[in-house]
């Protein structure tokens, strides 16, 4: 949903500033061996890079998943299984991929799990179809010897297009497997008030309960500064520069950092520095931004309208539009990613890139972009 959704998930410690408490917090419930961990976090608030960061900390073997490509429970299942053949048994990933001739590595691999009554034809072929989750955490089981973490990364994304059956069924699966599995944890990924939050906490889901549940949401930009003091080998750069990027980002950590990598540290004002990179940026992204403000009305036909009142700091239920319909469509775009309630009864563009663009096409004399006026921008 975010443009700067395929940024690579980084280990760089700079992605630590801002979140060195949520840190701590996770290494904390990794600690702990808990079957499962769940962390729902604010869209843009770094939680992918400290999770990629503590999976680099852990002695353990670490198997991690972005939910978001998978359509249905076969796709994801067949992704942790990539996962773990590329892990335990590299020389076996282009039989597995292509399913063309064994070499002597990969018919050696498949021979000594079917020692144990996997058939890895069949799982390559996902030919286990409803089953396919369970013979997959099997795989792993079989293939490790010591205690092994399944991180599944952004995983509301595929819940939220998923049938409620379906969706329901992912869950219980990976609960059911939490009970039967001896050596592998999972940690879970979604977002705050998502789906998956809401399993754990209902007591009619199979996922009740079933393990710790930690919140990450996106950094006030002022720590930024204050985790200096803590972490400063981080971060070499001048603080002031530092500042003015988690201000002008509104503190999502993918954009503070491309600001302060793009941003020229020759000047001697470093927000006038930090602004004409926030600039250039935001020129830079202005087609993929104009998509997001199409997207938001197929989301839902108010969706422009109460994203331009949320990027003037009006109150979405202040608009002209019956109450009901301005909670489908902040409900319909926080389910996508798009919104985010920074606090109780607030709202908030999830992406601070498109939040600039409205405003910008807002102020004084600008009038207000439609979504074919946006279209027209992207070069649609």
């Amino acid at each position: 949903m975010t443009t700067t959704s395929d940024l690579p998930a980084s280990q760089d410690p700079r992605w630590l500033v801002g979140l060195l408490g949520e840190y701590s917090q996770l290494l904390e419930h990794l600690a702990s061996r808990q079957r499962v961990v769940v962390v729902e976090a604010d869209p843009l608030s770094g939680a992918t890079g400290i999770v990629s960061a503590a999976a680099g900390s852990l002695e353990l073997v670490v198997l991690s998943v972005d939910a978001r490509p998978a359509a249905n429970i076969a796709d994801l299942a067949n992704s942790i299984a990539m996962k773990g053949v590329a892990h335990f048994a590299p020389e076996a990933v282009s039989w597995w991929n292509s399913g063309g001739q064994h070499t002597r590595e990969s018919f050696q691999f498949a021979h000594s799990v079917s020692q144990s009554g996997i058939d890895l034809e069949s799982l390559r072929l996902g030919k286990a179809r409803h089953d396919q989750l369970r013979r997959v955490f099997e795989l792993l089981e079989t293939v490790t010897n010591a205690p092994l973490w399944l991180f599944i990364d952004h995983l509301d994304d595929m819940l939220e297009r998923l049938r409620p059956a379906d969706r329901d069924e992912l869950l219980g699966s990976l609960r059911a497997q939490s009970q039967v599995s001896t050596k592998i944890h999972q940690l879970l990924v979604g977002r705050t008030a998502g789906q998956l939050s809401a399993a754990l906490n209902d007591p009619d889901h199979p996922l009740f309960r079933a393990g710790d549940q930690m919140t990450i949401r996106r950094p006030n930009p002022r720590r930024f500064v204050d985790d200096l003091a803590i972490g400063r080998p981080s971060y070499r750069g001048p603080i002031p520069l530092l500042g003015a990027a988690a201000e002008l980002a509104a503190g999502a950590p993918p954009y503070v950092w491309r600001i302060v990598e793009a941003a020229s540290t020759a000047g001697n004002n470093p927000r006038e520095s930090a602004l004409a990179a926030w600039r250039r940026l935001q020129n830079d992204l202005e087609p993929s931004i104009a998509q997001q403000f199409v997207l938001a009305g197929a989301i839902h036909r108010s969706g422009p309208e109460v994203l331009i009142a949320l990027a003037k700091g009006t109150g979405p239920y202040e608009l002209p539009l019956n109450p009901k319909t301005v909670r489908d469509a902040l409900n319909r775009m926080r389910a996508r990613g798009m919104i985010f309630s920074p606090g109780p009864q607030r709202w908030a563009i999830s992406d601070p890139a498109l939040a600039a663009w409205a405003r910008a096409r807002t102020s004084a004399g600008a009038g207000t972009t439609t979504p074919r006026q946006a279209e027209t921008v992207s070069g649609r």
